[in-house]
């Protein structure tokens, strides 16, 4: 016959435990609370899957169907978003803020660099940028890359990178069969 189990003492040593480490009762239960680190190790498929939910969530406005199309909890999306990006009501929009760091391509002064971007501003303005870059090499029309001459995206260490609007360089660039627009973009988290 089995041995019979009890509960109580359980809870009390995994309380107990827990105290010894420094976490708090939450935690030791294994459902800590919104400000609070959990106990187990993130799974890496989660990321992934809450990035995408994520940008489900910015499609429809809804937690719940952004949830349910990637296959995680409603709990986990609302955590994942209350740690990692800020969302606001205005009326009845939601505004979702996402000021994570993106390391992205930045084309400047003749080179190729990896820049860590510090705002979703920021790599919205160098994403334009390289679009522009890649519109003007397809179509050989540099009046795509006049209304960069002259700004500049600042990485997270508050180096400026002006924006190369050369037509000759940026063929030399294209020519030498650097990866320019390949892997342009990536979250840091």
């Amino acid at each position: 016959m089995a041995k019979k189990r009890d509960f109580k003492k359980e809870y009390e040593r995994r309380i107990a435990n827990a105290a010894r480490r420094g976490l708090s009762r939450s935690q030791a239960r294994g459902h800590a609370k919104a400000g609070e680190k959990s106990i187990r190790s993130p799974r890496a498929t989660d990321s992934a899957r809450l990035e995408n939910a994520l940008k489900a969530y910015r499609k429809t406005g809804r937690q719940i169907d952004a949830a349910r199309s990637v296959g995680v909890s409603v709990e986990l999306l609302r955590r994942y978003l209350r740690e990692n990006v800020s969302v606001k009501r205005q009326g009845r929009t939601l505004v979702i803020d996402d000021n994570r760091a993106r390391e992205m391509t930045v084309v400047s002064k003749g080179r190729i660099f990896k820049a860590i971007l510090p705002s979703h501003d920021a790599a919205s303005v160098n994403g334009e940028y390289l679009s522009a870059v890649r519109a003007f090499l397809l179509s050989n029309e540099p009046a795509s890359l006049r209304e960069f001459e002259g700004r500049s995206v600042t990485d997270t260490a508050g180096k400026s990178y002006p924006f190369e609007t050369d037509p000759n360089t940026l063929y030399q660039l294209a020519a030498a069969g650097s990866e320019l627009f390949h892997n342009v973009y990536r979250l840091i988290l």
